[in-house]
């Protein structure tokens, strides 16, 4: 890929790109903003600029070890909970969700994942195609290509190192993937697209792209974009505009939501968000952020007590590893009942958050950003069937 393509010094950079990396810098800052943060999350910044480092070589999408996840073979995809009701039934399933997974790569050598970085690709296999993508596998079939993703120091690295270029490489192996995807895999079937964080960052430039067109248009069932703040004026602006999915059944729309314990305190990560907004606009209006309650699904119900949580996954080590895969290893038993949710001045505010057990990861100022998936796991399971069944009787 020619530098020109990517932004490197002397290019006009993509202003998507750069839209991008602010979304993404709001969680990061948050979370480093103290010493403790920084302690969480280490970040590895690499000793040269984007463009100085040589990228690694793109992935080839018609080689299904490019792919985390694909329906026709054995990955973590297909994991369920040990007493879900529904089971993997993407054999049958005519939906499918495109998945985009967020940050799993940490390393300095690189701006960018290596697609053969195995030990990356195994721990993205762990942390997110098993708790994230397969989520859906009882309504969809599930694709999620490996994608050179920019590494996480980049969220917060000085402009001389020229980041953005990262993201935008990371934007291209996704759009090449989705493409690939459209081609040899979709064969005109209605789809969803699904991302997390830098996931969810590049459903946004998804959204910029393919939105406006029709033939794209009219067969999104629904965008996911969990973990980066969206504002009002964000979405009626992106793609020539996108309504937020408003009932557990409405389809051609988006949803988003950025978790916090209830005891926490978002201020920070609201202020920064605000900030951005006037950055990118000139003005405060519109920057009042979206959120959808996963236990609801309803932007008329904002308040959900724990009862109205269906399951939430609990922690269990190895899951979708090659290995655990072999030894036929799931998740664990859903555990219903034990976590609420209210939205509430643009924050998906979590109550009785549990301490054992689950993988969650104390964040600065209780930001849930890892558990965003998993604390709600049965009941984003469970609409999404309703979802996809109520488009297909459309």
């Amino acid at each position: 890929m020619r530098r020109a393509e990517l932004g490197h010094q002397g290019m006009r950079r993509p202003r998507c790109s750069y839209w991008l990396a602010q979304s993404l810098a709001l969680v990061i800052t948050a979370v480093l903003s103290t010493s403790a943060g920084a302690q969480a999350l280490p970040i590895n910044m690499p000793a040269k600029a984007f463009g100085d480092l040589p990228h690694p070589r793109p992935p080839d999408y018609s080689d299904p070890s490019a792919w985390a996840a694909l329906p026709h073979r054995h990955d973590a995809a297909d994991v369920v909970p040990e007493n879900d009701p529904f089971g993997d039934r993407q054999n049958i399933a005519a939906v499918d969700v495109f998945y985009i997974h967020p940050t799993t790569y940490r390393r300095a050598e690189n701006w960018n994942q290596p697609i053969e970085d195995a030990a990356t690709n195994e721990w993205t296999a762990e942390s997110v195609i098993a708790r994230q993508a397969a989520v859906f596998n009882a309504c969809c079939r599930v694709f999620a290509p490996h994608y050179r993703q920019a590494t996480a120091a980049a969220v917060v690295a000085p402009s001389a190192m020229r980041a953005i270029g990262a993201y935008e490489l990371a934007w291209q192996d996704v759009r090449n993937a989705f493409l690939y995807y459209m081609t040899h895999f979709n064969d005109g079937r209605p789809f969803m697209i699904v991302g997390h964080s830098q996931g969810a960052a590049h459903v946004e430039r998804w959204l910029s792209e393919f939105w406006p067109t029709p033939i794209y248009r009219d067969k999104l069932i629904a965008a996911y974009a969990i973990g980066v703040a969206l504002t009002t004026r964000s979405i009626a602006e992106l793609g020539g505009g996108i309504s937020v999915c408003s009932t557990p059944t409405s389809t051609g729309c988006i949803l988003s939501w950025n978790a916090f314990d209830a005891t926490g305190d978002p201020t920070q990560y609201l202020a920064m968000t605000t900030a951005r907004h006037q950055q990118r606009y000139g003005t405060t209006e519109g920057s009042d952020v979206i959120c959808v309650n996963p236990l609801t699904f309803s932007i008329t119900e904002l308040q959900a007590p724990p009862n109205k949580n269906l399951g939430a996954l609990p922690a269990r080590r190895g899951v979708g590893r090659t290995v655990s895969l072999q030894q036929g290893i799931t998740l664990p038993s859903i555990a219903k009942g034990i976590i609420g949710a209210e939205c509430n001045d643009g924050i998906l505010r979590v109550s009785d958050v549990p301490q054992n057990d689950f993988a969650v990861v104390a964040l600065p100022e209780g930001m849930l950003h890892f558990n965003e998936f998993d604390l709600f796991f049965q009941n984003i399971r469970e609409n999404a069937l309703e979802r996809t069944e109520f488009y297909l009787r459309k």
